[in-house]
């Protein structure tokens, strides 16, 4: 299996399933708790939902893992200049079979993804840290790229 990682500031944050009586713990451990932290679980749940539409056009994926968040400076990353400091940045990596489902050796493996990932529209202000020029995920704009991909390589399982 050939293992790709997404990295962006958006919010992709897979809740699980919210129904329960207030107050309950979603999946992703989140605390709802009122009407309006449900909404934003539904957003942060329709944000991965639109990730993983993506990942999906060009070939079936799997994942073990679902997107982990941290909190740290977007200094040494492809996030784009725009974004100092520190911000809440998600992960998530998948696997496809094919390795150049995604691009060939020339693009990294990832140029149609990128391509196919840019400007496709988010729901923002959930629980991100950076504001977006657009509510979109950004890939092609040096300046405020909050979306990227790599290449992590073939992973015998």
């Amino acid at each position: 299996m050939y293992t790709f990682t997404v990295h962006t500031l958006v919010d992709i944050t897979n809740n699980g399933v919210l129904k329960g009586d207030f107050p309950f713990k979603t999946k992703a451990n989140e605390l709802i708790h009122n009407k309006d932290s449900l909404f934003i679980a539904r957003n942060q749940n329709s944000n991965f939902a639109t990730l993983l539409q993506v990942l999906q056009m060009r070939g079936n994926i799997t994942w073990e893992n679902a997107p982990e968040k941290t909190h740290s400076l977007t200094v040494n990353t492809k996030f784009g200049k725009a974004y100092e400091g520190k911000h809440m940045s998600w992960k998530f990596t998948f696997q496809v079979e094919q390795e150049d489902v995604y691009g060939d050796a020339s693009t990294k493996n990832v140029g149609s993804l990128l391509e196919d990932l840019n400007l496709i529209p988010i729901i923002a202000f959930c629980k991100e840290t950076a504001t977006f020029p657009s509510n979109t995920f950004i890939t092609e704009d040096d300046q405020t790229i909050n979306t990227y991909i790599t290449y992590d390589g073939f992973q015998n399982k």
